[in-house]
Parts: structure tokens; C-alpha cells; sequence
């Protein structure tokens, strides 16, 4: 008898810890798959130019997509500056493309990011409440400008709060291009 009071009283004290933890988990879960070889970009004079046809974003709004692609460009431009390289057109012969898409879990699955873009970081969602959080994920390649194929790319996903202001959400989309990027040596 004094078990099952035990048990009774301690239940509540689990529930109530569980909610608790999906509210903290969110911010601190990404994860990031890097696949390819940054050697040639020692040698180029680091010139780029964004990828005529790889710059998408798969979003529940489309009026929210180009709002994305510029916040997702004006990041990658930023890090990429401040790493040494510089940005031109493509009539400006680049040493490089980059490409950028983003999509949320609900626009495209796991397996259809694994059929488009070769790469599944897989991160699990199903311990969050579906009305606050969406999975986001963000892919970053680099193409020789004369391939079609990526020599790198790097997909990154992590939780995205439903509901957040803008300035919230460019300062988020901001520290995921940055942490994606890491990987790309400085000039």
C-alpha cells in the first residue's frame, strides 16, 4: 500500500518534469553534416557568385520564401566577407558558386532531403510539441563554376519556434550560417 502511494504521489513530479525539458530543448539541439574538400579554395583568388539555380527555400508561406533566400544570403555574405572572400556577378567569372536552400520539416521530409541533396542529418523532432516547433534545415554548397555537382556542402537542422519575431529570426538564421560555415577556411 505504501508503494502505490509512493508511485502516486511521484507521478505528477515525472509529467510535470518532462514538459520542463521540451521547452530548454530547442535552443541548444543542431545538428551538422559536412561532406567534401575546401583545399581548392586556398589556391582560388576567393571569388564567388551565387548559384543561378540552387538558391530555394520550402517554407508553409510562400510570401515568407524570398524573405528567407535574402536573410539566408545577406548571412552567408557576411561570414564569407569576414572570412576573406569576396563576392562578384557571374559575368564577373567567380572561382565559385554557392548555393542555399532551407526548408521546413513540414515542406520536405528527411527522405526527400536525402534524394535531392545526397545528405540526412536525421535529427529527431518527435519529443517536441508540434505547434510550437517545426524542424528547419539549411543546406550550403559549393560548386566549381563550371560542375554541376557540389565539392562541398554542409546541412545543418535544428528546432525553429514557430512563432518568433522577425528580428529574432534573422539573429537565429544568422548563428546557423555562421556554425555551418565554420568549416570554410579563412584567406
Amino acid at each position: 500500500m505504501r508503494l502505490k502511494m509512493l508511485l502516486f504521489l511521484f507521478l505528477p513530479l515525472l509529467f510535470a518534469c518532462v514538459s520542463a525539458e521540451q521547452a530548454e530543448a530547442p535552443k541548444t539541439r543542431f545538428v551538422t553534416v559536412v561532406t567534401g574538400d575546401t583545399e581548392s579554395l586556398e589556391s582560388s583568388s576567393g571569388r564567388y557568385a551565387w548559384h543561378p539555380s540552387v538558391g530555394k527555400t520550402y517554407l508553409d508561406k510562400a510570401e515568407d520564401e524570398a524573405l528567407l533566400l535574402t536573410e539566408l544570403r545577406k548571412s552567408i555574405t557576411k561570414v564569407m566577407t569576414e572570412k576573406g572572400y569576396t563576392q562578384v556577378s557571374l559575368e564577373q567569372q567567380p572561382d565559385f558558386l554557392i548555393g542555399v536552400a532551407a526548408a521546413l520539416e513540414s515542406q520536405m521530409s528527411d527522405q526527400q532531403i536525402l534524394e535531392r541533396a545526397g545528405m540526412m542529418a536525421g535529427m529527431s523532432s518527435n519529443s517536441l510539441d508540434p505547434k510550437l516547433y517545426q524542424k528547419g534545415s539549411i543546406m550550403v554548397a559549393l560548386f566549381q563554376t563550371e560542375d554541376t555537382s557540389p565539392f562541398w556542402r554542409v546541412l545543418g537542422q535544428g528546432m525553429a519556434p514557430i512563432k518568433v519575431p522577425l528580428s529574432e529570426r534573422k539573429q537565429r538564421i544568422e548563428s546557423a550560417i555562421e556554425g555551418l560555415l565554420q568549416y570554410i577556411p579563412r584567406r
